[in-house]
């Protein structure tokens, strides 16, 4: 393999590591017998574990993002942009995605190289909603005195439902988009069910 190629399926075999064990239980051992390479070979490319992991967790990310921005390129209408990215779990990869952001949240507080890629990643996120926000009040599909903030509001909110739903105590999906939806439309002076796909 050229080196490129090397790269990319050590963070290949990294991925499917930590996906199917979880960051804490992902050694540099089981990536490099999943990638075929020898021990030696792999920190090669990586110098150490931790930026091992990060590097894993910002290409499946930046794969959520990319996949989201080209869903939201389809349709250029702010209400339908913002539609979309309060669905639960967001556009970028449901359930399993989350289930690796909360691995990934929970190994940052251990991992400086974690905790800088989640927070580069979550900007990511946050620019991407506020964007949508501020076309849409150029637009006068909204207002909004503070895009940021109402961007926060909906990144947490959703973070935070869908957190509780991979742990079992959460609410409903109908119920965490009724949530997410109806704060929004009371950010954005959006009339009640602006958001709801009936609409």
């Amino acid at each position: 393999m050229k080196p490129d190629e090397r790269r990319t399926a050590i963070i290949a075999a990294a991925v499917a590591e930590v996906t199917e064990r979880g960051f804490a239980r992902t050694t540099s051992r089981d990536v490099a017998r999943r990638a075929e390479v020898t021990h030696g070979l792999l920190h090669h490319y990586f110098p150490d574990h931790q930026t091992l992991l990060a590097q894993a967790f910002d290409h499946v990310a930046n794969e959520e993002i990319d996949e989201t921005r080209s869903l939201l390129a389809a349709d250029t209408e702010s209400i339908a942009q913002l539609r979309e990215l309060t669905e639960p779990y967001g556009p970028g990869g449901g359930e399993s995605a989350y289930r690796l952001w909360i691995e990934a949240w929970g190994e940052a507080a251990h991992s400086p190289a974690l905790r800088k890629t989640t927070a580069k990643v979550t900007k990511s996120w946050l620019d991407l909603i506020t964007t949508v926000i501020e076309r849409g009040v150029q637009a006068d599909a909204f207002t909004c005195e503070s895009p940021r903030q109402t961007a926060w509001m909906i990144l947490a909110l959703c973070d935070a439902y869908a957190m509780h739903r991979q742990l079992g105590s959460g609410p409903r999906i109908k119920e965490m988009a009724f949530s997410a939806r109806r704060l929004a439309e009371r950010d954005l002076g959006l009339p009640n069910g602006a958001l709801d796909r009936s609409s």
